[in-house]
């Protein structure tokens, strides 16, 4: 074998393989504020999707996986609601491309078509003005997260960031402790030696774990 076909065999190895799925933290989830029936549950990257790894699902208000029947379908639009109190929506389907238009007080399709221009016609006899759309591969605009869901993100965030922040907190806590242990010793203050006490609690704390799970490990062992 030549040498440039050596070359080519070893830059097909080490071409990265695309993955289909998302799992774990390669996921995203976002709870969306709707209306007055309805919130949107945004999936952005992940799976739960008809097609793809990003769609909306329309879902009951107080209940992620109520669904509204005729609606089921994941999609890939969904009509901005003029006021809290408009029930009537408009959406495409991600799978098939099918414009829905729905009623969410009676739980009822009015109209499914392939064609957008009819959709539009019904939506217009309905007297409603034209609509606009937030598309869940273009970021929801027009669609806020819920209070709960930015919560969620926080918490998700912080989660993401602990194993960078616990280390440096560690440290600076230490810091900290030299510090007010130094300033005890020259002051003889309580609240220095309180505070020393405080910052003792985390290192403490990860000893204790450490030594029961090693020392746990040994009994285990031994018997």
């Amino acid at each position: 074998m030549s040498c440039r076909r050596w070359l080519l065999a070893a830059a097909l190895c080490l071409v990265p393989a695309s993955a289909g799925a998302t799992a774990g933290f390669a996921e995203r989830h976002t709870d969306l504020a709707y209306n007055a029936l309805a919130a949107v549950h945004w999936i952005h990257p992940g799976d739960g999707c008809d097609c793809g790894g990003t769609c909306f699902q329309l879902v009951r208000r107080n209940d992620r996986f109520g669904r509204f029947a005729g609606l089921e379908c994941s999609l890939s639009r969904l009509s901005l609601p003029a006021s809290a109190s408009q029930t009537v929506v408009m959406a495409q389907c991600c799978a098939d491309g099918a414009w829905v238009v729905y009623d969410l007080a009676r739980e009822q399709v009015l109209l499914r078509t392939p064609d957008r221009g009819a959709a539009l016609a019904r939506w217009a006899a309905l007297g409603l003005a034209a609509p606009r759309f937030a598309e869940a591969m273009r970021g929801a605009h027009g669609l806020h997260p819920t209070w709960a869901s930015r919560v969620e993100d926080a918490a998700y965030l912080l989660l993401m960031w602990l194993p960078v922040l616990l280390p440096l907190l560690f440290v600076i806590g230490m810091f900290r402790f030299v510090t007010e242990l130094r300033r005890y010793l020259a002051t003889r203050r309580l609240i220095h030696l309180m505070w020393c006490g405080v910052l003792l609690l985390p290192p403490l704390s990860v000893a204790w774990f450490v030594l029961r799970v090693v020392l746990g490990a040994g009994h285990g062992s031994g018997r």
